[in-house]
Formats: C-alpha cells, structure tokens, sequence
C-alpha cells in the first residue's frame, strides 16, 4: 500500500482502523476531528479528489467537473423532475455550497425533537454545539462593500416592508473571487478541506481520497468493516478491504442510504428524502450590475420564513450561459448584455418526499425519486410571485424565470394574470443543493433510521453523522446543523466508547 501526497491508494490493500469514516463532508469532518482530537485510530475514506486551496480549479467549469457528482446534475425523477447537485470531494459539499452558515429556526428543532422522540435535542441543547461549529469556520458576515446584487435585494425588501436577514459565511479575509462553487483559490473559504480535515490530518488522521466504499460488512448487529474501490494516479482501479471496530457513515443524504440498503440495512432507510425544490429567476436590469464580479447577494428575504425563502445565486460566466441555454432562442439575445444581469431565487421547504434505492448489482449512483405535493406547487408559485415582486422593486426591466418555453415577463401585471389564475409550475426547471431527512434520527424506530444520537437501530457500532439525520427540511443551508448534530453525537460516542 502506498498513499501520495494526492491521497491516492495505488495498489490492492487491506486495512484495519479502529473508527471508520466514510465521507469527509460537514459530518464526517466533525466525526473524524473530535474522535482523532481525542487520541483515537481514524481512517477517512472519501470518494473524490483532495482539491486543496493551492491547487484549486482556476474556472467553473473545471471546479465542476472535479469538485461536483456528474459534473453537478443529477435528476430526482417524480411529477416534475428536480436536479440536485453534490459535492465529490475532500470537504463534500462545503466545499461547493457559497459558504453561507445559517441555524435552522429554533421552533422546528423544539418540533423535530418532540415529533420524532429525540433526547437531548432542541433549540436549547443544540445552541453550544450551533456555537463550536461557527466558531471553527469563523462564521462572520462579510466585510466592506458587498456589491451591487446584494444592494438590489436589499433595498427591494427595504422597499417592500419585507423582513431580510444578512448572512454569515464561513470564511476568513475573502477577497470576492466569486469562486465559492469551484474551489476557492486563496483559502479564505473555510470549508472542510481548509479547516477541519487539515487539522485532523496534523493529528493523525488517516485519509484516503479517489476511494468509493460500496458495501458494509456486517456480522450481525456488528459492522466489522467495508469493502472499497479505489483509484489510483495512473487511473487504474483496486479493490480495498476495511476491518473496524466502529464505521460512521457520512456520505451525504443521497449516498449514506444507498451505501447503507445496499449493505442490507433498510430500515427507515432511504424512504423519507427531504429537499429545498429552487425556481430561479433570471433578472435584467437597465442599468450595469456587474453580478459576475461581486460576491453572490449576502442578504435573504425571510418574511415568508419558514416555509419560502428569496435569495441570490452565485453568478458568473458559466452559469449565466447554463441560465440563457434554458431557452435558448428566447434567451439568446442576453448574451452580450451579462453585466446587466443577475440571477435570484426563491426555495421552499418542500411537503413531498423522495425515495432513495440502490441498483442491484451496480456500484453506480442510486435512482432518486421525488414527489412535489400540491402545497408545494402551491409555494412554489407564491415563491416566485414574491420574487418577481422583489426584482421589480429593485429596478429590474425584465425577468426571465426557469419555467419551460416562457417569454418572461415586463410587468407585475403579467405575472399575476399568469401565476395566479394558472401556476404553471409543473414546467418548471427546479433544482436543489440542499438534501436531508433520507436517515431521519430519532426513538421513534418506526419512523427513524438511527436513534438520537446517530446509531443505526439494530445495530451496535453502525453510526450515520451527515444531512440525512435531520428530520425534515430545515429552510436554510443544513451545513451549520449538520456540524451542530456532529459534534453533539461526537461527544456523546466518546463519552460512551473511552
């Protein structure tokens, strides 16, 4: 066995560790740097590559296609398909989110842990552990002049009586490259990779990247290790034997179930996928905006909390040409008018639920399915009402939303006339990057995969530490109760495993 300064594994190996982590996102950081920090045997294995700050992507496209699951799409198929994207990378999906840290809404976590039975849980219990995680992200609002987008959102909502909030990002002395979602180049994004995982690693921490585990090996109620595939510099592949005293399974909403029914624990697993379906709107404005040189907007209108939340998209080049190819022939003509443009968005805490299922027999990624509900469509057109209200508000000419073959609209008029006499949201090009609640934790082992702390009912040293613990949608980035839930089941693992 041989290990690059890559994390490459270049030949056949067998290895013994005595905790197991599989994914490095926000939960299998978290897991890995508190039980290390406590002197223990950790060995990470990670899918994708280690993009490190000096070595990042130096354009969309390229972050794409190396930090991103299938180049960042991936379809949810149900009554109207949702793309979803995931990080594949050392650090998941931190490494590709906007570096926004947000606390879900303290009356949902007092909700979570009544309906779902779970112990030491709630707005309350969780606050200190809420406090650990921005701390060590340095979660802090941005510096100086946040540029244009955000002054639009801003004086929109100011303009319409709407409450909004400012948010916090993970990051230190950010400079505005605007590359959030593709590898920050200077470090300043502090995500998994900059923060945690380095850390860990200067305390002995044993990570293996390019490495996909597949299947659990389990003896009963005991996990006793995994079986893997990893890849080599030189592209080849070699298969890899895990023994462990102990495994968390950190792989993310959509990957921890697959992996987990295709081990054989099915449970609960995979039957209660949660996400944030986003309809984006494409806005034109008189006047430059210059969205492709500032930071995504850094405010979000929460007045429609917790159910709907307005907001602004990173912006550059490249997914400016992914918003006009939508429609092309109706779009084209923006083309050579970037700089008056911006793109913002209104999400929903969706009512559906999805269903996670593995292919038998195929070490590939699972069928997704998602089912929106007619309150969601409902939401999702009150969404993108207030949306275009807002844009308007903030000056905007014309506004192009993510609905199939559609002229856009000039006027609150034509929105109205069209939206709310005839929503016609199941043509509607939604996507998300926000997963959860496919693992649910809880003492209700009806509904519940885990119990309160992240073990897999019925198991004895089977843990689940990511997204899909949380219960139901949260309505903000997950990434901060994602930590906040790690470091408490951290803790508790410790306290019970000296």
């Amino acid at each position: 066995m041989k290990i690059d300064g890559s994390f490459y594994l270049d030949s056949p190996s067998h290895l013994v560790c005595d905790v197991l982590v599989i994914g490095s996102g926000a939960g299998g950081s978290v897991i890995a740097h508190e039980i290390v920090k406590a002197g223990r045997d950790v060995l990470m294995i990670e899918e994708g590559p280690f993009i490190r700050s000096e070595i990042a992507p130096i354009s969309v496209s390229e972050g794409v296609e190396k930090m991103w699951r299938n180049g960042g799409v991936t379809v949810a198929i149900g009554n109207t398909p949702i793309a979803y994207a995931e990080g594949s990378c050392v650090g998941g999906g931190t490494e590709v989110n906007s570096a926004i840290v947000q606390r879900a809404p303290n009356e949902l976590l007092d909700q979570w842990a009544m309906d779902f039975s779970i112990k030491s849980f709630g707005s309350k219990e969780l606050k200190p552990y809420y406090d650990k995680a921005y701390q060590a992200i340095n979660a802090t609002s941005s510096d100086g002049e946040l540029g244009m987008p955000s002054d639009l959102l801003k004086k929109a909502a100011e303009k319409k009586g709407w409450e909004f909030t400012a948010l916090d990002r993970a990051q230190s002395s950010c400079v505005g490259t605007n590359m959030c979602s593709s590898g920050c180049p200077t470090g300043a994004k502090q995500s998994m990779s900059q923060t945690l995982v380095r850390n860990s690693l200067a305390q002995g921490l044993r990570l293996i990247a390019h490495c996909r585990v597949y299947k659990l090996i389990l003896n009963g109620q005991l996990v006793v290790g995994a079986k893997a595939i990893a890849t080599a510099a030189d592209g080849s592949t070699h298969k890899v034997s895990i023994r462990c005293r102990t495994a968390f399974v950190c792989a993310g909403a959509i990957q921890t179930p697959a992996l987990l029914r295709a081990s054989g624990v099915t449970h609960a697993v995979g039957n209660s996928l949660c996400l944030h379906p986003t309809i984006k709107i494409l806005a034109q404005f008189p006047f430059q905006v210059d969205a492709h040189l500032s930071r995504l907007p850094l405010y979000a209108v929460t007045q429609f909390m917790p159910n709907i939340r307005l907001g602004g998209s990173v912006f550059v080049p490249g997914f400016f040409g992914m918003a006009i190819a939508e429609d092309w022939e109706r779009r084209k003509h923006l083309l050579p008018l970037m700089s008056q443009c911006g793109m913002y968005y209104a999400m929903i805490r969706a009512k559906g639920r999805g269903k996670i299922r593995p292919l038998i027999g195929h070490k590939s990624d699972p069928v997704v399915t998602f089912s929106l509900t007619n309150e969601d469509f409902d939401n999702l057109g009150k969404g993108l009402i207030a949306l275009a209200e807002l844009m308007f508000a903030a000056g905007a000419k014309h506004l192009y939303p993510s609905l199939s073959q559609h002229e856009g609209w000039s006027s609150m008029d034509q929105v109205r006339d069209e939206l709310i006499s005839n929503r016609p949201l199941k043509k509607s090009n939604l996507m998300t990057i926000h997963l959860f609640s496919s693992c649910p934790m809880g003492e209700d082992s009806v509904r519940c995969a885990t119990d309160s702390f992240g073990r897999v009912h019925g198991k004895v040293n089977l843990y689940v530490s990511d997204a899909s613990l949380i219960p139901e949608a949260p309505g903000v980035n997950p990434q901060a109760t994602v930590m906040a839930i790690a470091y408490r089941n951290a803790e508790n693992w410790l306290a019970n495993n000296l």
